[in-house]
């Protein structure tokens, strides 16, 4: 049971939460900050982040834990928290230019930190011993240079490189979590 819940999280309810995002806005150009501080749905864009994160944590920390690769729990969650913390502070040209740093440093600097935790982890010894894992690496390192992709392209952080971060690295470890180790 525990494994239909985190594939119908990772592969249905975050995706499809991500795929509202066409109706509302040009994703290859605006962000979710958009949606939420211009088109006034601050509680779509929290619920969001929120969905995005929860996945992400959760999700980490079982892997961590099945694999017993080490890690700071307390970091680990600042990290998570930090990303739906930082759809808080609004973003506005009308406001003073630290509160919009702080909305883009915030989360910037969280979402590195979470890809450092993960790049962290690929070099423990599980993955000279578990091919699982080896695969998981590669899926992982392959969604985040697509979410760069997507950030290149367009020059600044867009809609698009938000989702495609959200719903891949979701699904891959939903994915990982759910197959035998």
């Amino acid at each position: 049971m525990k494994r239909f819940w985190i594939l119908l999280y990772g592969w249905l309810l975050n995706p499809a939460l991500n795929a509202l995002v066409f109706f509302m806005i040009d994703p290859s150009y605006d962000n979710l900050s958009y949606i939420g501080n211009t088109l006034h749905h601050p509680l779509f864009l929290w619920i969001w982040a929120v969905s995005s994160v929860i996945g992400m944590y959760w999700f980490s920390k079982s892997i961590w834990n099945r694999y017993h690769i080490s890690y700071q729990k307390f970091l680990h969650l600042f990290i998570c928290a930090g990303m739906p913390l930082s759809c808080v502070v609004p973003y506005d040209p009308g406001l003073p230019g630290w509160v919009n740093d702080i909305h883009v440093w915030l989360a910037i600097v969280c979402v590195c930190a979470f890809m450092l935790e993960w790049i962290v982890t690929f070099f423990q010894p599980v993955f000279t011993l578990s091919k699982a894992y080896r695969q998981l690496s590669f899926s992982l390192m392959a969604v985040f240079a697509l979410s760069f992709l997507c950030l290149t392209s367009a020059g600044h952080v867009n809609a698009l490189c938000e989702m495609a971060f959200s719903v891949g690295v979701n699904a891959v470890l939903a994915w990982s979590l759910v197959r035998e180790p």
